[in-house]
């Protein structure tokens, strides 16, 4: 089986464990008790929000009671149903006896074959001509254009993971690393920190025997599925168009005007992303709790509220929590559109019984997600130091303000050019001087409205536009316009309605400011091309509501509303097809394909037994942790240990087959997002300089990275020359070779050979 055809049946297993646990259990378990939340769309986030909460706060629960594993992970699972199997046992007994009895006889053959399919054939007719069956013929058009997100989900983002097969972030290395320590039960390992994503991927690993590095690999384009999938969820719950919230998702995920940093994070598995699949959950749970009216009833002197209110109010709670136990930076934006809902809906949120519950809701949420963090850091665990300079990030910032001439010449700086701190005393106090002297003059304010719109203008041609003078401008004026909208359906009457649109232009306000924060002289939160991610996510739903608020303006409700928002689809569509579609963009991975081709092997082929030691580069450490004969050797270790001259000198590795994985053409471990291709080949030349002495993965950065592996090629090839029959070739491309030495491990080889490019090691 090819790689390729291996990592799509990957892609569905992963997706179809997830989408089990936090799709179909809860829908099993809850549907009855969700029957009050009104529409499918809402129904699917609350079962989605459900399942994730308390998949994620069993494994926190477990792991702080070390005693996680896959038996009191699946009891764990199950005892809901159980419950309620128990609590309902004078109803479920006879079903159950009916379902074993006919079990009984089909195996016992008094049922065959062609009576199973009849019957079968039957129910399928049942449930085709039940509600089921009407529901699915009345939304198929939708149907439809959900399955083609999905497929363009796949296009634009499967695409990579089915190409490239490494890790495409450096730090999923180190959090493959913390979620190995949870199959020990040491959770928060490396310090306190935001463990909800790797909680679920460590429940996948354990509970479905997934494993971790086919998780980190593949995970990263289920959770992308997700979120776009989430935001059609919000869409469809809010807009008064059916179609309406297909031609702003079209319109964001066909564009190519957007910069690269706007999506190119979803092309790993990475917390931050993980984290947004809840942000349009927790504020449609927030709207529609404020937009029940008469949720209150008088039992006596006691207040009690609805019981789909409350489920509102839970699922609210749920939300809040898992963008902090995931990412903080999940929780600002989410904080974000709360204040931006309670604007929107000021004339309903501030009332005292709806005011008291929601905030309370919202503290609930966060203290849960706080505490087992808290309970881990009373306990002595030291906060790990990403969480230290991010809260250190929110008690600074930035306070430098942008020169109003700031320009597109910032794409070729990367920064904006600030006043030197290194100017001298005489010159400064000259300076105070002259500015005593001379009367700072008032600047009206239609000019600083202007410098502060070209400011803002900049900011988002830099970071979120792909340099496109005009997409800015359009940005900003959706948003202008999302915002009079809203106002003009307050006058309408349609407080509700106005609210969610008005709601949704103040959050996309606010992201606009924090994208220019920096520039703007206040404190920036959120690092700034992180931030481009969320904001290019929010467009689309601005662009859906303008649309949606305008169709319905124009023709109120009736089926010329659809009729207009599926042709906007279509021209949506046809347009982005004209102007330029986006392409899937194949990253290059931090290890060659052809180091994942052959961990994968190596895995398969040792399954049933026998030692094996890969050494490489610390790319694959974490990825033969999980197994229990599998074992992992640094290449400066091994080359570091081979360069001790003495006369003694030995290195030897107990294990009964060695794999040296050496790439002909080094990877480029410097370059961020990963999009330029490695192409200075391993050499004499590179052989011919030391070793790196630093400590980490400094020896396989940037020149130390051509210096390590051309230094591991020439060893190679002399074993190879010493030993002919010994080393053979397991596996080589252009750029990768890996070499395999099959040994008795009661009879060592000594890999302490003399290659002819011994050094002192120095530092770089």
């Amino acid at each position: 089986m090819s790689m390729a055809m291996l990592t799509v049946l990957q892609i569905i297993m992963v997706l179809a464990a997830y989408t089990s646990v936090t799709l179909l259990f809860p829908w099993i378990f809850l549907h009855k008790r969700f029957a009050g939340i009104r529409g499918a769309s809402a129904k699917f986030m609350a079962y989605f929000v459900a399942g994730n909460f308390y998949i994620m706060n069993l494994v926190f629960l477990l792991q702080l009671l070390h005693i996680s594993c896959w038996l009191t992970l699946v009891i764990g699972t199950l005892l809901p149903f159980a419950a309620a199997l128990f609590r309902h046992r004078d109803s479920v007994l006879p079903v159950l006896e009916r379902v074993l009895g006919r079990i009984s006889r089909i195996t016992g053959g008094e049922i065959g074959k062609k009576t199973l399919l009849v019957k079968f054939e039957r129910k399928l007719r049942r449930m085709s001509s039940g509600e089921a069956g009407k529901w699915a013929s009345r939304h198929a058009l939708e149907l439809v254009l959900t399955l083609g997100i999905v497929f363009l989900v796949f296009y634009m983002y499967g695409t990579n993971a089915v190409n490239v097969y490494g890790y495409c972030a450096s730090d999923m290395v180190v959090h493959h690393y913390w979620m190995n320590e949870m199959i020990h039960n040491n959770i928060f390992v490396d310090g306190v920190y935001p463990f909800g994503m790797h909680c679920v991927l460590y429940y996948l690993d354990i509970v479905f025997g997934i494993p971790g590095h086919v998780l980190f690999r593949l995970f990263g384009v289920v959770q992308t599925l997700m979120i776009h999938l989430m935001l059609l969820a919000f869409l469809r719950s809010v807009c008064k168009s059916r179609y309406a919230p297909y031609a702003g998702m079209a319109l964001y995920m066909l564009t190519d005007r957007f910069y690269e940093y706007a999506y190119y994070r979803y092309y790993a598995t990475l917390p931050q992303e993980f984290g947004m699949l809840f942000i349009l959950p927790s504020a449609w749970f927030a709207i529609a709790f404020l937009k029940e009216k008469d949720f209150i009833f008088t039992d006596g002197k006691k207040e009690t509220c609805s019981l789909v209110s409350s489920q509102y109010l839970i699922l609210f709670a749920a939300g809040i929590s898992m963008t902090l136990a995931v990412h903080f930076y999940d929780t600002i934006i989410t904080g974000l559109f709360c204040v931006g809902i309670a604007a929107g809906f000021c004339f309903r949120c501030f009332r005292w019984r709806y005011f008291r519950r929601i905030v309370v809701a919202g503290v609930a949420g966060i203290g849960i997600a706080v505490l087992p963090m808290a309970a881990a850091w009373v306990m002595g665990t030291p906060l790990q130091p990403s969480l230290n300079w991010g809260m250190s990030l929110l008690s600074s910032g930035s306070t430098e303000a942008v020169s109003e001439d700031a320009s597109d010449d910032r794409a070729s700086s990367g920064s904006t050019e600030a006043v030197s701190e290194e100017a001298s005393d005489d010159e400064a106090s000259s300076a105070e001087t002259a500015a005593d002297k001379q009367p700072v003059p008032k600047v009206p304010l239609s000019v600083r409205m202007q410098r502060l719109y070209r400011t803002v203008q900049s900011e988002l041609q830099y970071y979120v536009t792909n340099y496109d003078a005009g997409m800015p401008r359009f940005l900003l004026g959706s948003i202008g316009l999302l915002f009079l909208l809203g106002i003009l359906w307050f006058i309408l009457r349609r407080k509700e309605y106005g609210a969610v649109l008005v709601s949704v232009s103040i959050f996309m306000l606010f992201l606009t400011v924090l994208q220019s924060a920096a520039a703007l002289g206040i404190p920036q939160v959120v690092e700034v091309s992180r931030h481009a991610v969320y904001y290019a996510y929010g467009i689309a739903a601005v662009w859906s509501l303008c649309l949606d608020a305008v169709l319905f303006l124009l023709l109120r409700g009736n089926h010329l509303m659809d009729l207009g928002s599926l042709g906007t689809v279509a021209a949506v569509c046809v347009a982005a097809g004209l102007t330029g579609i986006k392409n899937p963009v194949c990253l290059t991975a931090y290890e060659t394909n052809g180091a994942m081709i052959c961990l994968e092997n190596i895995i398969r082929e040792n399954k049933d037994g026998g030692t094996w030691t890969i050494c490489s580069a610390n790319d694959e450490r974490w990825m033969v942790d999980e197994y229990a004969h599998g074992y992992h050797y640094e290449l400066i270790t091994f080359l570091r240990k081979v360069e001790d001259k003495g006369e003694f000198a030995s290195v030897m590795i107990p294990s009964s087959n060695v794999y040296f994985f050496i790439e002909k053409i080094p990877g480029l471990y410097v370059d961020y997002i990963n999009t330029e291709k490695p192409k200075r080949t391993v050499s004499a030349e590179g052989a011919q300089e030391p070793l790196s002495s630093w400590p980490g993965i400094v020896p396989y950065v940037g020149n130390a990275r051509w210096v390590t592996m051309s230094h591991m090629y020439y060893w190679a090839q002399e074993f190879k020359r010493l030993y002919p029959n010994e080393m053979e070739v397991y596996y080589e491309t252009d750029d990768f070779v890996c070499y395999r030495i099959q040994q008795n491990e009661y009879s060592l080889y000594n890999f302490a050979v003399d290659y002819g490019y011994h050094h002192e090691a120095e530092e770089d």
